[in-house]
Parts: structure tokens; C-alpha cells; sequence
């Protein structure tokens, strides 16, 4: 009798564990590819519609590993939540609005990898109305495009067809001979693209109102580059309207170190704003004091782990477009 109870415990315990495995949890994948700030990742199918309401979608055609995408959602109904998944991968994100202005920002994975042929990807919204009734998906198609990532990565993405820049300020630092790096060595813009450090914009879009559709800009620090220790700071300018737009434009930051979204110290990362539909440049290039004009959109430091300078870079020439604007810039 005691043969046979210990005979039933063993399979007992063999069924459990083998249901168990049966029953296990299956992860979500969406997150290989989005994520959604202030947005909770669902492990289950996305919801499918119970309604025939419709939905209007806009966002960034074009997105960049490691960058952001600003989506606004326009409703017939009143949205209670947006549902945000990927097609063809597990998971979605579910975002609660807090308002009527159904407005948020995706983040890229930086680490996102598509098939060899493949340079996009097709994002799905839906949202759960007040009723609790789920909308139709809309579906929107996004182009991936290469920038590099690195150990920094500062990436700007906004959603008119503008000339917005993205410049970032390092710490103050000495040379190797104890000489104190200018303003301009540790200014990483349109007009100094390449840092003593290393840290390089790699993209630069709509360029003088050359209009490429980008939409995004880039800064990386690359695996030889060296991330000084001390507080960065990071700027967004609307440097010309461009065509006049009857609409603000709006913009969003993000900054990953080592592979994550980095502490703010002040503002928040990812960070964003609006530009209003009018608005003008509140920086002039000629003066380094007119940075005081721009409100910072995130400062965040960089801690000392021992990082070493083992080189400085050659600043990168200016490029034809870049000379345009800068004989256009107010004086």
C-alpha cells in the first residue's frame, strides 16, 4: 500500500509538471519592435473589433532604431483605451489617454532587426471605446531607417515636414595638457557634426527646407568613442518653418546608454513638445549665449565608470546644404 501511494505522488507530480509545460505562459514579441511610453505590454492576442467604428491614424512614415514616433489617434467616439501591436508578433501595448487629445509617443527597440529584404514594418492601433466596444485596426506601414546607435545614442523625431535640430551640449572637460574644451568642441550640431569625443549626427533631415520626409535626427557615440562623465544637455529648435504649416509641430527625444533609456535629470526621457504653427527659430548660431533662448528638453548625466579618451575625432566638414543655412541665419 505505501509502494503504491508513493507510485501515485510520483505521477501526480509528473502530471503537473507536465500540464504546467502544456499551460505555459507565451511571451510577447510586439516589444522586439515598439514599446509605448506610459503604455502596459499585454502577453495575448490583440483584441479584435466588436464594432465598425473607424479610426484615423497619423504618425512617422519613416522611424530609426533607438528614435520615437509620435501617433495621434482621431476618433469618432470617445476612446477609454488605444490598443498598439505590430503585425504578425504577439502582445500589444494598451495605453490609457487622459484626456480627449489622444496623443502618444512609441519608442524603436534599438536593437530591432527585420528580414534581410525588409526595411518596414506595419504598426496596428485600435482603441476600446466607452462602450466597450473595440474598434477596426488601423494599420500603418513605417520604414525603417539606418542610423547608428552605439553606447549614446540621442535621437529627435517630429511629425511636419520642418527643419527641426537637434543639438546636445557635453560636459565641460580638459585635454590631455589640462586645456579647457571650447563651446563649440563639446556642441554637437547641424554646424559641428563631430566632436572632439566622437559623439557624430548621423542624420540630419529636411536640411535648409530640402525636404527628405525623414523627419528624424540622430546623434551616436560609437563603441570608440569616449562618453565623458558629467551632466549632457539636450535642445530642440525649430529652425525654419519652411513652407508655412496650419498645424504645430510636435516633437519628441530619446536617449539610450548602454543599451537603455538613461535617468533624466531634469525634463523627462523620453521628452517632447510642440512647436506652435507659427512659431520661429529662438536660436542664432553666431552667438553661443542664444542657446539661453531655447529651453532645454532633458538634461541627463553620465556616470564615471573609468572611461578612458583614447583618441579625439576630427570635427566633420559641413556639408553643402549645411553652408546654405548657416549664410541664411539671422546676424
Amino acid at each position: 500500500m505505501k509502494k503504491l501511494t508513493i507510485a501515485m505522488g510520483v505521477l501526480l507530480v509528473a502530471t503537473t509538471l507536465l500540464l504546467s509545460g502544456c499551460f505555459k505562459t507565451k511571451e510577447a514579441t510586439v516589444n522586439k519592435y515598439i514599446s509605448v511610453k506610459d503604455g502596459t505590454l499585454v502577453a495575448k492576442e490583440m483584441p479584435s473589433a466588436s464594432s465598425d467604428v473607424n479610426i484615423d491614424v497619423t504618425m512617422n512614415k519613416k522611424v530609426i532604431p533607438g528614435g520615437t514616433s509620435i501617433v495621434n489617434v482621431n476618433s469618432p467616439v470617445t476612446v477609454q483605451k488605444v490598443y498598439v501591436g505590430v503585425e504578425e508578433e504577439y502582445g500589444y501595448y494598451e495605453w490609457v489617454p487622459t484626456g480627449t487629445n489622444y496623443e502618444f509617443v512609441i519608442l524603436v527597440n534599438q536593437d530591432i532587426l527585420l528580414g534581410e529584404d525588409d526595411d518596414d514594418f506595419i504598426v496596428l492601433v485600435s482603441i476600446l471605446d466607452s462602450n466597450g466596444k473595440v474598434s477596426e485596426v488601423a494599420e500603418k506601414t513605417v520604414e525603417l531607417i539606418e542610423v547608428g546607435t552605439g553606447l549614446l545614442q540621442i535621437s529627435l523625431s517630429f511629425d511636419n515636414a520642418k527643419d527641426v535640430d537637434l543639438h546636445v551640449i557635453e560636459p565641460e572637460q580638459v585635454d590631455e595638457e589640462g586645456e579647457e574644451y571650447s563651446f563649440y568642441d563639446r556642441h554637437i550640431y547641424y554646424d559641428h557634426r563631430t566632436s572632439l569625443n566622437g559623439g557624430h549626427l548621423d542624420l540630419d533631415s529636411n536640411a535648409g527646407c530640402s525636404i527628405d520626409n525623414i523627419n528624424n535626427e540622430n546623434i551616436t557615440y560609437e563603441e570608440d568613442a569616449y562618453v565623458a562623465p558629467g551632466l549632457y544637455t539636450v535642445y530642440v529648435d525649430l529652425y525654419s518653418n519652411c513652407t508655412p504649416h496650419d498645424s504645430p509641430t510636435n516633437w519628441a527625444v530619446s536617449v539610450f546608454y548602454d543599451g537603455a533609456l538613461i535617468a533624466a535629470q531634469s525634463g523627462h526621457n523620453p521628452a517632447s513638445g510642440t512647436f506652435a504653427a507659427d512659431a520661429e527659430s529662438a536660436y542664432n548660431a553666431v552667438y553661443e549665449s542664444n542657446l539661453e533662448n531655447l529651453t532645454p528638453a532633458l538634461t541627463f548625466y553620465i556616470p564615471d565608470r573609468g572611461q578612458v579618451r583614447t583618441k579625439t575625432f576630427a570635427p566633420t566638414m559641413p556639408t553643402e546644404m549645411d553652408l546654405e543655412k548657416m549664410s541664411m541665419e539671422k546676424r
